[in-house]
C-alpha cells in the first residue's frame, strides 16, 4: 500500500488538491474525511493510481471506524 504522500507525489494533475486534502486529514486524525477525498479521486482515475487510492481509502475507512 502506498502512503498518502506517495500518492500525492504521483497524482494526476486533476487529483493533486484531493490528495493534499487527504494528506492533511490523515495528519489531523480525520480518517473519514481522508477516505472520502481518496474515494472520490479513485472514482475518477480508473488506472493503477486509482486502484492505489482506493486501497488507501479503505485503510482510512477502517481507521475511521476503529477510532469512533
Amino acid at each position: 500500500m502506498k502512503t498518502c504522500y506517495d500518492l500525492l507525489m504521483t497524482a494526476p494533475d486533476r487529483q493533486v488538491k484531493r490528495c493534499q486534502m487527504a494528506h492533511c486529514s490523515i495528519t489531523e486524525g480525520r480518517w473519514g474525511d481522508a477516505a472520502f477525498s481518496l474515494r472520490n479521486a479513485a472514482a475518477e482515475e480508473r488506472d493503477d493510481w486509482g486502484a492505489e487510492a482506493e486501497v488507501l481509502a479503505e485503510y482510512c475507512e477502517l481507521n475511521s471506524t476503529s477510532a469512533a
